[in-house]
């Protein structure tokens, strides 16, 4: 498998992507590769770069508990509002606050300033899962070719472990969950439970080389990758895990619980 970056000018606000992506490709794509695309970018061509200096806070974002004391009262409390907004549930935690958003715990609801100009921040990508199955669909009918995946990358922490990963935040056109009960390991013994989250490792894969600070280079184009190529409708529960059924639902609590089955919260919690 070959992993490799694509570099790009700088990216605007409504640029289209796949214009971007034709012209910087080192090679026109084939059957069997892989574009990620960082969701950073998805969501600048969707216009989802929001000036911080426009947004008006509620009463609740300007009553929830400052976790930075770099940022200035009320640019804290326009920050919070977006995240009430964007968050289907929010937790405060020591540092950062702590959400849940499309099943997936992620901070700040993925709300970012890196990498967007000063004074604006940069919200997720709106309907990813739509846009990766749009997108995949572009790249088929201008290369014409029939087996070839698409992922959206982001950037996560993992508990107890310092740094961030990659994750796809919704993928399209191959089959991102590797389930592998019942085949045997090298003793013969049927797997129980074993399921390789494929997606993920890729676009793990795809973060290191591609990086997240100044490289501009928001494509990269996995190679010759172990997956096994689809055309089939992907649902996004397909990857998701109920809380009372995940492995570390030891240390969840009720409330915790409740959001990740699907009740939005109404304003900031304690986590």
């Amino acid at each position: 498998m070959r992993v490799t970056a694509v570099q790009t000018p700088v990216i605007g606000p409504r640029q289209p992507l796949l214009p971007i992506l034709q012209e910087s490709l080192p090679r026109p794509l084939r059957d069997g590769d892989i574009i990620c695309v960082a969701s950073k970018v998805v969501a600048l061509e969707q216009g989802r770069l929001v000036e911080l200096a426009s947004v008006v806070p509620s009463p609740a974002a300007r009553e929830a508990r400052r976790l930075d004391a770099g940022k200035d009262p009320e640019t804290y409390a326009r920050w919070m509002e977006l995240i009430l907004r964007e968050a289907d549930h929010v937790f405060a935690s020591n540092v950062i606050w702590l959400t849940l958003k499309d099943g997936i715990l992620i901070a700040n609801a993925g709300i970012d300033m890196s990498n967007a100009p000063l004074g604006y921040v940069i919200l997720w990508p709106h309907r990813p899962w739509e846009w990766a199955k749009g997108f995949w669909q572009d790249l088929r009918a201008a290369y014409g070719i029939d087996h070839v995946g698409v992922i959206l990358t982001d950037a996560r922490s993992t508990p107890l472990r310092r740094g961030f990963t990659g994750m796809a935040l919704a993928f399209w056109g191959f089959e991102g969950l590797d389930v592998q009960r019942g085949q045997p390991d090298i003793f013969g013994r049927p797997l129980q439970y074993t399921e390789r989250m494929v997606a993920d490792g890729l676009a793990a894969a795809a973060v290191v080389v591609g990086g997240e600070a100044n490289e501009r280079t928001p494509f990269v184009l996995i190679e010759d990758a172990p997956v096994t190529f689809t055309e089939r409708e992907i649902r996004p529960e397909e990857i998701l895990v109920p809380a009372d059924r995940d492995i570390f639902a030891v240390i969840y609590n009720e409330e915790f619980k409740s959001a990740a089955g699907g009740r939005p919260s109404s304003g900031p919690t304690g986590g």
